[in-house]
């Protein structure tokens, strides 16, 4: 492995490592999520370097015998600054940056791409802030191998009536028909499939642009959410604070 890594990252995480040194987790297309220290990162010029939720080029010197990255330089073309700002936008900024490395996927570039443009939508567009849950998360679903067609029941494969009303799986983290489902929640409605499979082949972008009413919005994103909790065993911190 090259000791001088150089890549395109998007910061993911950040905290405290000893009394002088900032940890950083970051993803890039090309390494997936790694986790790198910045020493002497908690003061002076470096203090600066990796702001959470920012991405650029990054520059990476891998230690092999500690087994460890350090992040020496970085390059940045986003950092956030209305996220920061806003507590829900945090929080939300926080979901998306947990769920992709909480859920696994062989894809880190689409994952790393889909990320970026997730937070520049939240930076510029923060009204649209639950759409954009929606749409990020459906598209990370997908992405990970975990979205159904939404036609066929994934189950007991039986193709659903047009306005049939969807119940869950919890065994098989995924919607299903009511005749398959073991859980109570959450219900998905005919309208909310039906825009899942509209947007099922278009990009994260074009998904993003389809208007729905904000009732359609507010039951979509719970689901959506809960959908994300159920499949991750309820591990995601930031689902817990009640802002989303």
């Amino acid at each position: 492995m090259e000791r001088d890594i150089r890549t395109d990252a998007v910061v993911t995480g950040t905290r405290h490592y000893g009394e002088l040194h900032k940890a950083v987790t970051l993803l890039s297309p090309q390494l997936g999520s790694v986790n790198a220290v910045i020493f002497g990162g908690r003061k002076g010029k470096k203090s600066s370097l990796a702001p959470l939720f920012s991405f650029g080029t990054f520059q990476l010197y891998f230690n092999p015998v500690r087994q460890e990255y350090s992040l020496t330089e970085q390059e940045c073309c986003f950092i956030p600054q209305t996220i920061m700002q806003d507590l829900n936008l945090t929080y939300t900024a926080s979901y998306m940056s947990e769920a992709v490395t909480k859920i696994s996927t062989d894809c880190p570039g689409a994952v790393y791409t889909l990320l970026c443009n997730a937070l520049e939508c939240l930076e510029t567009l923060p009204e649209m802030r639950k759409k954009l849950i929606i749409d990020f998360t459906w598209k990370l679903l997908q992405i990970s191998g975990i979205a159904s067609d939404m036609l066929h029941c994934p189950s007991c494969d039986r193709r659903y009536a047009d306005d049939e009303i969807l119940g869950f799986s919890v065994s098989m983290t995924t919607p299903v028909c009511k005749e398959c489902a073991d859980s109570e929640f959450p219900v998905l409605p005919p309208g909310a499939r039906r825009y899942l499979m509209y947007t099922l082949s278009k990009s994260f972008d074009d998904a993003f642009n389809v208007i729905l009413s904000d009732t359609a919005v507010s039951r979509l994103s719970s689901f959506m959410l809960k959908w994300v909790d159920i499949f991750c065993q309820n591990s995601l911190k930031t689902l817990s604070s009640g802002l989303l």
